[in-house]
């Protein structure tokens, strides 16, 4: 008995042109914006809390706590900044999550576009607003009494280094919300690494002055970094060291947790 054997041609991959997936990544980043511009609750709240964070932080903590050479306040309120960033950012994974849990994802999966645009484009949005959000951050802080003692271009560089991490911390927050596959489970999983990285840094207390097992995992923390970083370009200190570990985290996360997050995008309504 012979059999017949048809060949089967196998399936080419798409090639898509760079203009074409950066007008895919914006349409993409629209939509994210304007699905965030009608939570008229979500907006207010997400406003309120990083402002309320500053305001505690600067005046409740400021008359108990001291450090050597500097007002706590000016000390903790860059630490403030990135810790309200990292906080923020958590709500990509729970809104990657939710399209994931909605069916969205999987209705993105069909649309014949770049398999990069869906993540990216949440990257891009949420870009948009933790960078609105912190440009609100410095102009509170500058009218409670926070002074740039290093002068206005510092001062951008800041916001620069503010904006850099949360456009990190985004990557593994969208990277996180595919895996856990849940809103609920994605905001808990993002909890458990964030806090001890917030807190076993350099944030709200100098370094030597933590518990000595502390004390290494602080100095290689990104949070750390990313804190040292903003405090010395606010006011003053050595920065080249903490720029070039800022840099080295920044890049490392971005790239790692952006190419994670596509290959587990590819998969995600598989279920695998």
């Amino acid at each position: 008995m012979t059999t017949l054997r048809v060949p089967v041609e196998a399936e080419q991959p798409r090639v898509v042109s760079h203009p074409r997936v950066l007008f895919e990544v914006c349409v993409l980043a629209w939509r994210n914006l304007v699905k965030f511009s009608r939570n008229p609750r979500l907006m207010v709240l997400s406003t309120i809390q990083p402002l309320a964070q500053l305001i505690l932080f600067a005046y409740v903590f400021n008359g108990i706590a001291h450090v050597q050479g500097v007002s706590y306040r000016e000390f903790v309120i860059p630490a403030v900044l990135i810790q309200a960033v990292t906080l923020s950012a958590m709500r990509t994974g729970v809104a990657v999550a939710d399209d994931l849990d909605s069916g969205m994802i999987d209705r993105f999966r069909s649309l014949p576009i770049a398999r990069s645009a869906v993540l990216v484009g949440r990257t891009v949005s949420d870009t948009l607003r933790l960078a609105i959000q912190s440009m609100l951050l410095l102009l509170v802080a500058v009218l409670i009494g926070f002074d740039f003692r290093e002068g206005a271009l510092r001062a951008a560089g800041v916001f620069f280094v503010v904006v850099c991490f949360g456009v990190a911390f985004t990557s593994f927050a969208g990277w996180v919300g595919l895996r856990v596959r849940d809103p609920e489970t994605a905001q808990t999983a993002l909890l458990v690494p964030v806090l001890p990285l917030v807190f076993t840094s350099s944030a709200f207390s100098p370094v030597s002055r933590l518990p000595g097992f502390m004390q290494g995992i602080a100095r290689w923390n990104p949070v750390t970094a990313a804190v040292d970083t903003a405090r010395s370009l606010s006011i003053g200190g050595p920065l080249l060291v903490p720029f070039l570990h800022f840099v080295a985290w920044i890049l490392s996360i971005t790239v790692v947790f952006t190419t994670l997050g596509v290959r587990r995008y590819r998969r995600a309504a598989t279920g695998a």
